[in-house]
């Protein structure tokens, strides 16, 4: 178990990133301190921090995103694993 950072670019406002927010953390319990969160993630720690709410802009759209820090502390790899997959499928948007 070691630490793992990293950042993630997710099209999203800060209001819709806390509305999805409980189903993507499962039965992890967390916390909410402005715009970090943080969590119990299988005995070790999870820190979730959000970035500037920006935008960029093509054409005449106008695309909301956020970067995302993700510091894993004492969780074991497939954890990390686990726990991404879990989120990031709570945050996909569909398409077609």
């Amino acid at each position: 178990m070691v630490q793992n950072k990293f950042d993630k670019n997710m099209g999203i406002t800060h209001s819709d990133f806390f509305r999805l927010l409980p189903k993507a953390m499962g039965d992890h319990p967390y916390t909410i301190d402005n715009n970090t969160v943080n969590a119990d993630v299988d005995g070790g720690k999870l820190t979730i921090s959000l970035g500037k709410q920006q935008e960029r802009r093509i054409a005449l759209m106008c695309i909301p995103f956020v970067i995302v820090s993700f510091d894993f502390n004492s969780v074991g790899d497939e954890s990390v694993e686990a726990f991404v997959q879990h989120f990031d499928l709570h945050f996909q948007r569909g398409g077609g």
